[in-house]
């Protein structure tokens, strides 16, 4: 995990059936130098009850301190600390009109073997395996990221987190973000776009953990750009995809 820089191109690349792409570049980074976030423990409270890997259920002892062979499976955004955010229950979460801001958040979690997964929006589960034939995820054998995960934060979506503690000790947790508000534009030249798209030009590259386009993701989508991303084109239709881009650009709102 690496944070974009300005002047950087970012393609957060959406690993669907028939892949798409949105291509931003990186105007400015409004909190450079100043990325660092310590929020906290885990938003899990005293008396909440769990349900464990073997198959019964636990209780928080105490706030912030995940039980033993425990997990959250119901999974939950990151409620806001500081105030004058848009949404007090959702840190992270902006409104279309900030379709020129993208968060780059990068989550560390402590002890850093605790598990974690995201789904996006939330209430999708989208951790599967074998074209979403296996649901997978922190409460099963695989299917999550241990210490942390990377995501990129669109406007208009809630993010949805998971957490599990496969250990036999209850453990006190921590959260610290690592972040940066970057202020961006769609390129308005097709040729750009398909080079960003072929590796022509470079781009930090980062695939949305997803399978499936939920429609609440989709709506976000519309609402914030206009469009649902650049489909992505195998080389030979670079014709095509020009032609393609061209009419995608005419609807952009950024």
């Amino acid at each position: 995990m690496q944070l974009v820089e300005e002047n950087q191109y970012l393609t957060v690349f959406v690993p669907i059936r028939e892949p798409k792409a949105f291509v931003f570049r990186v105007l400015s980074v409004a909190n450079k130098g100043r990325e660092s976030y310590h929020y906290g423990c885990l938003p899990i409270s005293s008396g909440e009850t769990l349900p464990t890997f073997d198959g019964t259920t636990a209780t928080v002892p105490s706030d912030g301190v995940m039980p033993a062979r425990a997990f959250t499976r119901v999974a939950r955004t990151i409620p806001a600390r500081v105030t004058n955010v848009y949404d007090s229950s959702d840190m992270w979460y902006t409104p279309e009109t900030h379709r020129d801001t993208l968060y780059q958040v990068i989550h560390r979690l402590t002890p850093d073997f605790l598990r974690a997964d995201v789904q996006i929006p939330i209430g999708t589960i989208q951790t599967r395996f074998q074209h979403g034939n296996v649901v997978v995820g922190v409460e099963y054998d695989f299917g999550f990221q241990r210490g942390g995960l990377e995501v990129i934060q669109f406007p208009a979506v809630h993010y949805g987190y998971r957490w599990g503690n496969d250990t036999n000790a209850n453990l006190r947790t921590g959260l610290q973000f690592i972040y940066r508000e970057l202020k961006v534009e769609i390129p308005d030249e097709p040729e750009v776009i398909w080079d960003v798209l072929v590796g022509r030009i470079r781009s930090y590259w980062y695939t949305l953990p997803i399978v499936t386009v939920d429609p609440a993701l989709k709506d976000a989508w519309l609402k914030t750009y206009g469009f649902e991303g650049f489909k992505v084109y195998p080389l030979a239709k670079k014709d095509q995809a020009i032609e393609d881009y061209k009419n995608v650009l005419k609807v952009t709102l950024i």
